[in-house]
Parts: structure tokens; C-alpha cells; sequence
């Protein structure tokens, strides 16, 4: 794993524990606050061990195990029992498994886990790694037989793929890792990690990790920015003639400074040091991943959103601010007159709600069990300056802060050890209700600062107020059968939106020539890659639906029915559905 990612996930830990405050000072050795983030955790202090095979924030593998459906996590650290009712979160084998915390007991080493999503504990010898490389990240090929330029790959049997000249993955290819897996292919009774590769020729396979170098920032076709340490913002930025290291005689210049863009063209290896040939103003040359920090994703101007992933913690332990901000995100209003009351407001899109936090005597009574552990979306802070936020205290560089989902339109890039862009969003600065009675901003403030690439998606093509049609080729669209006129239904939900069909439940429908608003973006983690698909919320003046179920030959189906009145029709649907009028 490269330390850039390892600095990227320290930094959003670093604003999570300062939302939540306190630290647990008999951890302090590892990573301070970490067990406000997670229900799973141990009330008396696990001793730091003196060798342990993973660090926290290392990347491991959950592998199969035999008789085992997937990879069972334990309550707190001890031995995972056969009968698994000491077993409370589980993941899928063959998931990735990040570190939170590594404690010995018993002469054991133990680990609290994140395995996608699930947080627990596994004793060492249960995991693989740590790992090269993880999904998604970049790799080189490499030649392992010699004699030939070629990477040798095995099938999803764990057989060797059959040569074919056609089809051969050739030693020095950039490719994705798709996926990580654990097996037994030497038959000696121990599990290896395989990595599935994916080259240009259509070709996918797995190899171990000697047939692969990595990772890398970029990949050819990308742009960076040109970072050299301690050098002054506007600085002259030379490249090599060659793949190596820069030197007096081989430094190519001209109009290329520090914090320009570099475009990659081509990569090679070169003395165990992968170089990548760049074009920067109006030369051309070489650098190694040392000299720029990348990809650059985003131009100025562009509309992104902003993504903070969620944190597990326990509700009771929310912090004041903390818990209005979940209860704004849940939808919760319940608490609706108490933010009356105190006059407070915090950050939402569409709801705020303030709750009293829970007393310290009233945490201590409630059992473990009655304690409920929620998702919380920490709010993005901006900065000042390129860097990592600081909270509190006199190097405070914090100018505002935006909540998870918002959009934030690119004003400028930069770069550090990541790169960073200036971005500006908005956040409600007053609250008031609809006709309804819900609540709904009714101002908002604009923010203006800095913040890391890895927390903007995007880019977006509409924000909300655009307005925006169906196009023809959408599922969603239908030709109403008695008059001939071309609806466009709107699902009442992510999953329908996903894919609109036969078994999509619509919320309304409204004509096809008419526009729709935008009224919110969502995002949604891909199924198969941290990707996100895009979603956006709409509301357009038409037909509500109402569903009835009619049984027809012993089977029984819904029947959508379509009101007469015309009314708000609000709903969901996907990016690849709309386009601008024209």
C-alpha cells in the first residue's frame, strides 16, 4: 500500500476523532479516540504487542476458511468458537480487512477489524498479508519467466492460462486490480494472496505479487501535479532526459514550474524505480512517482460532490453537534421543538433536529446490548491552505465546513503530499417548514476553502435547480396506451432508479416534455469498484400513482392507476436518464 494512502485514511481518522472528542487514553499508543468509533471494543486495556505482523491502518485479507460461509468476526478478542456464538459481524471471504487496532492477550495477538463494513476482532493467524496491493489500485506487469516478456497468469481454477501470442499480457503493462483472493496453489497447506489483473489484450488472470510492481499514482493518460519538496510555489520544475534520476546534465527546462500539470505519457521501469515519461508545458521527459502528487481528477469549474464515508459509533456517545448532525441525516424531526427551544441549527439538506446528548450517568446504566451503534457522516472541514485540518488550538486552519452529499464547484487545485483543490459549498444557515410542516432551509452560507481530491466525486453534470428532461432512450419513458401521449415515470426509489423495469415502483409520472428539477444528488457505491453511481433526486408537476394488487390466472401482480389531478410528483432517477433541454 502506498504511505499516500495510509496519510489520506489518517486524515479523515484525525477529523472523526475530533468530532467525537474524547480519546481513550489506554490506547493511546496506537490510535487515540479509535473505540468511539466502533461498538466493538474491550473494557479493560489490551497491552500493545511487542511483534505483531500488522499495523494499524495496514490493509490484511480475510480468507476462506474451511466449513465456514464467510469470515466470522468476534465480539471482543478470544477465540472464535466452532458453534460462532461468540460471533457477532461477518464479512465475505476473500474481503479486505483494515487494522484499527492490534492488542495481545493470552499470549495471542489480536486484531479489531473494519472487513467491509463489519468491525470486529480475528486473531492473527486468521489473516493474510499485509497486502501488496489492494482493489483498485495500479500495478506493472512483470516478467517472472526468463526468457520471455510475457506475464504468466492463472485461470479462475487457479490452472495456468495456455499461451497465446495474441492474447499475451505483456511484462511492463499498467492494469487495475480487480479483485484479491486467497488459495492454495503450491498444495502445501497454506493459503497465498493472488491478485486478478486485467490487460489491455481482454485478457484477465491472477498472479502473486512478484509478478507485479506497485503501487502506482498514475496511470499513462493521467495528469499530476508537479510537487518537489521544499520547493516555492512558481519554481522551475525540470524532468530528465531519460528514465533515472534527475541530474545537472540530463535536466530538461522550460515553461514547467512547481505546481504545474504534468501528463503522463508513457512508464518504465528503471533500476527497481518505475519512471514516467511527461509533458509539462513545452517540454517533455521523466520523473519518478517522487516528484508529483496525482491523478488530478477535476478542472475549475467543475461540480463534484462531496463524500465523507460514514463512521460507525454509538449513538449515546455522540457528542451534542454530533448527534443533530445524524438526526438532520436520518430524517428524524422528532426533536423538532427542542431546536425551536435553543435556537440552534446545524448542517442538512433537508431536515434539522437537535437532541439532548445522553448524560454521563444515564451512558454508564444502559448495557452494552441496549446500546444501539449508528452510521455518522462527519461533516468535510475546509482549510485554509493545502493540508490536513486542524480543529482546535492556534494552528487552527479550519475556514468552514460542508456535510457529506453537498456539492462544492472546483475553484482551484493544488498540490502537498495529496492533491488538493479549493472548492466552494454551501451549508443552511437557517431553517424554516414547508406547508407540510417539515423543516427546509430557507438560507444558506457559502464556504470557501480547501480540502484533499479523495473526498469529491464527480464531476456531476446538473446541481440542484437545474432543470433538466428524460431522454427518449430512458426505460422510465412510456406512451400512455388510450391517449398517446409519452410519460416519463418517476421511481419512488435508489433501487428503482438503478433499474427502472417491470418491477419498479413509480411515484408518478409526468410528461415527457416537460422539465424536471433537480432536487438533491445522492451517491451510491458500485457493486463491483469503489466507484459511486450517480442519483439525483427530482420533482417535476404531474400524475400520482396508486397501486392495486389484480390476480390473473391464479397470479397475482400490481396495477398502477394514475390520478386525474395533477400534484408534485417527487422521486429518484439516474444520472444516465437525463440530459439538458434543448
Amino acid at each position: 500500500m502506498s504511505n499516500r494512502n495510509v496519510r489520506a485514511s489518517g486524515a479523515l481518522l484525525v477529523v472523526v476523532v475530533s468530532l467525537l472528542l474524547a480519546a481513550t487514553a489506554c490506547y493511546s499508543g496506537q490510535v487515540p479516540g479509535l473505540f468511539e468509533l466502533t461498538p466493538f471494543y474491550t473494557m479493560t486495556a489490551l497491552p500493545t504487542p511487542e511483534q505483531a505482523r500488522f499495523a494499524p491502518q495496514d490493509i490484511a485479507l480475510a480468507p476462506p476458511e474451511p466449513q465456514r460461509a464467510s469470515f466470522n468476526l468476534t465480539f471482543n478478542p478470544e477465540p472464535l468458537l466452532d458453534s460462532l456464538v461468540n460471533s457477532r459481524e461477518s464479512c465475505q471471504s476473500n474481503s479486505t480487512a483494515k487494522i484499527l487496532f492490534a492488542g495481545e492477550t493470552a499470549g495471542r495477538v489480536y486484531y479489531l477489524v473494519d472487513c467491509s463494513g463489519a468491525v470486529g476482532w480475528a486473531v492473527e493467524d486468521r489473516l493474510l498479508g499485509p497486502l501488496h496491493f489492494n482493489k483498485d489500485d495500479l500495478a506493472l506487469t512483470l516478467a517472472t519467466e526468463p526468457g520471455t516478456d510475457n506475464v504468466s497468469m492463472l485461470d479462475d481454477f487457479f490452472r495456468p492460462v495456455a499461451p497465446n501470442p495474441l492474447l499475451a499480457c505483456k511484462a511492463g503493462t499498467i492494469t487495475p486490480i480487480l479483485a484479491l483472493q486467497a488459495a492454495d496453489n503450491d498444495g502445501d497447506g497454506e493459503n497465498e494472496i493472488y491478485y486478478q489483473i486485467d490487460c489491455p489484450t481482454g485478457n484477465k488472470g491472477w498472479v502473486s505479487h512478484e509478478s507485479i510492481f506497485g503501487p502506482l499514482e498514475i496511470n499513462v493518460g493521467d495528469r499530476a501535479v508537479a510537487v518537489t519538496e521544499s520547493a516555492e510555489e512558481g519554481s522551475e520544475f525540470a524532468l530528465a532526459s531519460e528514465p533515472g534520476p534527475l541530474t545537472e546534465d540530463n535536466a530538461v527546462t522550460g515553461e514547467c514550474y512547481q505546481g504545474s500539470i504534468l501528463e503522463a505519457t508513457n512508464a518504465q521501469l528503471a533500476d527497481h524505480t518505475l519512471y514516467y515519461q511527461m509533458t509539462c508545458g513545452d517540454i517533455e521527459g521523466w520523473t519518478d512517482q517522487t516528484r508529483f502528487v496525482g491523478p488530478l481528477k477535476y478542472d475549475v469549474g467543475m461540480k463534484t460532490v462531496i463524500y465523507v464515508p460514514p463512521v460507525l459509533v454509538f449513538e449515546d456517545e455522540l457528542p451534542e453537534e454530533a448527534q443533530a448532525e445524524l438526526a438532520a441525516q436520518s430524517g428524524d424531526t422528532g426533536a423538532e421543538e427542542d431546536a425551536e427551544e435553543s435556537g440552534e441549527a446545524v448542517e442538512g439538506e433537508d431536515t434539522v433536529a437537535v437532541e439532548e446528548p445522553a448524560a454521563e450517568e444515564e451512558s454508564a446504566e444502559l448495557a452494552d446490548e441496549d446500546r444501539r451503534a449508528v452510521e455518522y457522516a462527519p461533516p468535510l472541514y475546509l482549510t485554509s491552505d493545502p493540508g490536513p485540518a486542524v480543529l482546535e488550538g492556534e494552528d487552527s486552519n479550519v475556514v468552514g465546513r460542508c456535510a457529506s452529499t453537498t456539492v462544492a464547484e472546483i475553484q482551484e487545485y493544488g498540490g502537498l503530499d495529496l492533491v488538493y483543490y479549493r472548492i466552494t459549498c454551501e451549508s443552511c444557515a437557517e431553517y424554516g417548514q414547508d406547508e407540510d410542516g417539515n423543516p427546509v432551509c430557507t438560507a444558506y452560507d457559502t464556504n470557501d476553502g480547501w480540502v484533499e481530491q479523495q473526498y469529491l466525486q464527480g464531476p456531476i453534470e446538473f446541481v440542484p435547480g437545474d432543470q433538466v428532461v428524460f431522454k427518449a432512450s430512458s426505460r422510465a419513458v412510456e406512451t400512455d396506451e388510450e391517449s398517446g401521449v409519452q410519460y416519463a415515470r418517476i421511481p419512488s426509489s435508489l433501487t428503482g432508479a438503478a433499474a427502472v423495469g417491470q418491477y419498479t415502483e413509480y411515484s408518478g409520472r409526468c410528461l415527457l416534455d416537460e422539465p424536471v428539477e433537480i432536487a438533491g444528488v445522492l451517491l451510491e457505491t458500485a457493486r463491483t469498484s469503489s466507484a459511486f453511481n450517480f442519483y439525483y433526486r427530482i420533482q417535476c408537476e404531474g400524475q400520482a400513482s396508486s397501486y392495486t394488487q389484480v390476480t390473473e390466472a391464479g397470479r397475482v401482480r400490481p396495477v398502477v392507476t394514475y390520478a386525474e389531478e395533477t400534484s408534485q410528483i417527487t422521486g429518484f432517477i439516474s444520472a444516465r436518464d437525463l440530459t439538458l433541454p434543448e
